[in-house]
């Protein structure tokens, strides 16, 4: 069972709160939660990090 995250939890790009439907990235070192699919898209490429997976069962 996946655990609830907070809507009011900062996007990990931009800060804002990421919602009810927050979109994911796996790093290595952590789950990432974005507010949508463009900070997570900019994130991955700035950090220049592959997608593994997505546990949060967004794609």
């Amino acid at each position: 069972m996946t655990a609830a995250i907070d809507p009011e939890a900062p996007c990990d790009l931009c800060s804002l709160p990421v919602g009810v439907r927050p979109f994911s990235l796996a790093a290595p070192e952590k789950t990432l939660i974005f507010c949508c699919e463009g900070c997570k898209g900019i994130y991955q490429m700035l950090h220049q990090i592959k997608e593994t997976g997505d546990p949060l069962g967004n794609n």
